[in-house]
């Protein structure tokens, strides 16, 4: 994980409710997994676990910043269990919540799909279940009806 000091340093042009979603989402996946990547650029912070592959492989989350709000996405976010139906979006796979106040934020949800998706292993996706088919294959079937 980037140094604390040094995340807040660079996001300080954030307002203060987003700063502090983005610090709680950091605790967040820290405590899910320490050995987790945390990746700074002008847009977001990407965190993955790199003991398993890069970004998209082993994706945990993504913070984009937007101007008064903040993106939270899940490279997988299809197949992850959302039972609130937070997460939505126009790509097949990737999912994403709009955050914007602190206290408005489904922690509990949140916290949810952050475990799924450090969980989460797409070369599951290809294993056939007892109906012969994949839960890839399956999704798509679902999808296209």
């Amino acid at each position: 994980m980037i140094p604390l000091a040094l995340l807040e340093k660079q996001l300080k042009h954030l307002p203060e409710d987003l700063l502090d979603i983005v610090m709680e989402i950091r605790d967040i996946v820290e405590r899910l997994c320490p050995e987790a990547v945390e990746r700074l650029d002008r847009n977001g912070i990407v965190y993955y676990d790199a003991n398993r592959g890069g970004p998209v492989k082993a994706g945990i989350c993504q913070i984009l910043f937007k101007q008064d709000y903040l993106s939270l996405e899940f490279i997988h976010g299809a197949f992850l269990p959302d039972p609130a139906r937070l997460l939505h979006g126009s790509n097949l796979y990737k999912k994403q919540m709009l955050l914007g106040v602190f206290n408005d934020v489904p922690w509990d949800e949140v916290t949810a799909l952050i475990t799924a998706s450090a969980h989460f292993d797409p070369a599951r996706l290809n294993i056939k279940g007892d109906d012969g088919k994949t839960p890839l294959e399956r999704f798509q079937a679902g999808h296209n009806q």
